[in-house]
């Protein structure tokens, strides 16, 4: 390998970063029940380590596919995803992959696509076209991410149904690049670069709820714009102990355990659900000693609405 070759090695690290990891919205980190290796499992290049029981990604490895921010149950894994939200508003819908040929928006791999993203902008922008080149040779992403953006296609459907996503090979409409368009491109796509540092979202929501990741943010405006959802929540049986482990390991604090007064009485416990802050992940239903927990859906009322109430009674551990 050239010089050339390693000062392009180090430009592209520089412009395209490891995913962030959020220890506090991992399942590894929280102990959950049966753990997670997602994120592991679909990485194409080995980079992520979970030996040592949190996630470690290896930035010499890391191609920046996005693979594992698709994948993550609890959203501990992201890219900026304005960047993203942005080229697919300027592309009308449209983008393509750096591999592929052709004029048009572009994103370093479609792997990066989260199910928010594409919700969002399908509630905002119609049907998605998607353009790849050719993803068995790709040293990107690999032949693994059509058969994930397919999947992320269809998680994202749980939060806008009526979303429709075309991948092609096609090339993108556009004009030829010329001199000018390909140096102006270079600039571009410097400042681009320097704005995916930045993790804001460009395209204002409705309703701003800062407390959420950026990618439950974007499933939340999407679900508004939608007619019917299927949206995950929870429910819990007769026979909860109204223990702590399901808020335990919640990456999300959708779930949460309040203790109120009641006057003359042994006082009661409340469980909570954040309906719109729920993945789904499953933590809390494998982790319940008990296992009263089940996974269900919710309605878009739901999901809109105020916190749900799951089970309330006292302890059978409660001390006087």
């Amino acid at each position: 390998m050239g010089l050339l070759d390693n000062l392009l090695g180090a430009f592209l690290k520089l412009t395209d970063p490891t995913p962030e990891f959020h220890r506090s919205r991992c399942l590894l980190e929280k102990n959950s029940v049966g753990g997670c290796d997602r994120c592991q499992a679909v990485c194409p290049h080995q980079a992520i380590d979970l030996s040592n029981f949190t996630v470690e990604i290896d930035e010499a490895l890391c191609t920046s596919c996005g693979l594992c921010t698709q994948v993550c149950p609890g959203t501990a894994l992201e890219f900026p995803l304005g960047p993203l939200q942005e080229a697919l508003h300027r592309g009308k819908g449209q983008v393509r992959c750096s591999q592929a040929h052709g004029a048009g928006e572009e994103v370093r791999c479609l792997g990066q696509l989260t199910p928010g993203i594409l919700a969002e902008a399908g509630s905002r922008l119609g049907k998605l076209t998607l353009a790849h080149g050719n993803c068995a040779q790709c040293k990107i992403g690999g032949e693994s991410v059509l058969r994930q953006v397919q999947w992320a296609s269809e998680e994202a459907r749980k939060f806008y149904p009526g979303l429709e996503v075309s991948l092609t090979l096609d090339k993108l409409p556009g004009s030829p690049v010329g001199r000018r368009e390909f140096f102006g491109a270079m600039l571009g796509g410097a400042r681009r670069s320097a704005a995916e540092l930045v993790p804001q979202l460009p395209i204002p929501l409705e309703e701003e709820t800062p407390e959420l990741p950026a990618e439950i943010r974007l499933r939340l405006l999407a679900a508004r714009r939608a007619e019917e959802v299927h949206w995950p929540k929870i429910s819990v049986a007769e026979g909860c102990t109204l223990c702590p482990v399901c808020t335990n390991v919640c990456p999300t604090h959708a779930v949460e355990r309040q203790r109120e007064v009641v006057e003359g009485l042994s006082d009661e416990y409340v469980l909570k659900l954040n309906v719109a802050a729920c993945t789904g992940c499953g933590a809390c239903v494998s982790s319940c000693p008990p296992q009263v927990i089940t996974l269900t859906e919710a309605s878009k009322e739901e999901v809109l609405g105020e916190k749900l109430e799951l089970y309330r009674g006292t302890p059978p551990w409660y001390d006087l």
